[in-house]
């Protein structure tokens, strides 16, 4: 009996194979490649948009400086003058964000241009901006005065629920 070892069985081998340093160091490797390749694409994105922001021009850097200040004007007395003064030389914007603002126009065919737009780009829009218009586009509906307005709201709610 002394002469005879002790025999692992074939799951004892297979855990000594497992808890390896090698195992353990190939795991690791394989982990920080598969978060590096994430994080490489996020900063090749956002990279990519700041070349976008540099070479748009002039013209880009005022009208994002525009928006800026429309967004910051939201809700004061100057915010019809600027929205109005902003169609009139960039036209309507491509964001969720900005459209959104362009539901508050007091002008009746600016909000039909916008309601147009949303409907041309909803599919382009992630999941948070479509509730976003969703919710802004009922309240639109629910609070104007304007019957026709909220007609057309209505059945542009109709039509991108479906």
């Amino acid at each position: 009996m002394s002469d005879e070892k002790k025999r692992l069985s074939w799951r004892e081998i297979d855990k000594l194979k497992d808890s390896s340093g090698l195992a353990k160091l190939r795991r690791k490797l394989e982990r920080e490649e598969k978060s590096s390749t994430r994080e490489d694409k996020k900063a090749k994105e956002k990279y990519l948009k700041e070349l976008e922001k540099l070479f748009s021009g002039k013209e880009n850097g005022e009208k994002e400086e525009f928006l800026k200040r429309l967004h910051q004007s939201t809700g004061k007395k100057d915010f019809q003058k600027l929205l109005l003064e902003f169609y009139e030389k960039f036209g309507l914007p491509d964001t969720a964000r900005d459209l959104m603002l362009f539901l508050d126009a007091s002008n009746r065919d600016i909000i039909y241009q916008t309601l147009e737009k949303i409907k041309e780009k909803f599919t382009e829009f992630n999941l948070s901006e479509k509730q976003g218009i969703f919710a802004k586009l009922k309240t639109l509906k629910l609070s104007t005065k304007d019957e026709v307005v909220a007609f057309k709201t209505e059945k542009l709610l109709r039509e991108l629920s479906f």
